[in-house]
């Protein structure tokens, strides 16, 4: 036996003796793309984000989220986060090249469809402020999480 082989075969054993909440998606409404394809949700603990959205080789959408990081944040912020990535498929920006405002889009498509169906308590929303504040990162639309909050706070 190789090396590979004894560090695969522990690597897939740890996965698969790991607490089953880690690999546990919470229970929110199907999500379907701008083409009305059904977005499958999967565990990727490698991936360096809470989620990411992406075309799967077989050209059907998905989301894979890491089920390490979201196992840090307060269930209201899983949530959010949940709905933003949906966003992302339901206008379209997995479909095509990355470019600025698509992450305000997918906030702000987020936090309105919550807040529409009677999601985003007031509550709610002061917990995933904060979080906001504190755990984003720097991207595309934002240097830090309080400029985070000021675009959502104009959806």
């Amino acid at each position: 036996m190789t090396l590979a082989f004894y560090l695969a075969t522990a690597t897939l054993a740890a996965f698969l003796t790991a607490p089953a909440a880690l690999a546990q998606a919470p229970r929110y409404p199907t999500c379907y793309d701008a083409n009305g394809y059904e977005v499958t949700y999967r565990p990727d603990r490698t991936i360096n984000d809470v989620a990411i959205s992406l075309i799967l080789p077989n050209g059907f959408p998905a989301v894979v989220w890491n089920p390490i990081v979201t196992a840090k944040l307060r269930p209201e912020t899983v949530e959010f986060f949940y709905y933003h990535e949906c966003a992302h498929h339901q206008l379209g920006h997995a479909l095509g090249t990355y470019r600025p405002g698509m992450e305000i889009a997918a906030d702000c498509h987020a936090f309105n469809t919550m807040a529409d169906a009677g999601l985003m308590p007031f509550s709610k929303y002061t917990v995933l402020i904060a979080d906001l504040r504190s755990y984003s990162r720097s991207g595309i639309d934002w240097n830090e999480g309080f400029q985070r909050v000021k675009s959502l706070a104009k959806c």
